[in-house]
């Protein structure tokens, strides 16, 4: 009989018990994670500016710019009308 891997009997948690990391774990780690908001933004920029990896960078300034502004909605190319294009100038020296 082979005993690795499938199904063994008695093997998992029991049904009806409660995850270790319960919903009462779930606000704390939350507002963990929300104090280290400002660090984790710069942490990013500092990626976004000086990454030794083009991927990096990109990767970075994607995350980023999800943040602050969401991340873009999908929609299926039928469904959404043709829109014009924004022209975006970057001035250099102001």
């Amino acid at each position: 009989m082979n005993t690795h891997g499938g199904y063994r009997k008695g093997a998992g948690r029991p049904a009806g018990s409660k995850n270790r990391a319960g919903d009462d774990q779930k606000p704390c780690l939350t507002q963990i994670a929300r104090q280290h908001t400002r660090q984790a933004i710069e942490v990013l920029i500092d990626i976004a500016l000086t990454g030794r990896t083009d991927a990096a960078r990109v990767s970075a300034a994607s995350a980023i710019l999800d943040r602050g502004y969401g991340k873009p909605a999908s929609a299926e190319p039928s469904a959404s009308p043709r829109k014009t294009p924004t022209l975006i100038e970057l001035v250099a020296g102001k």
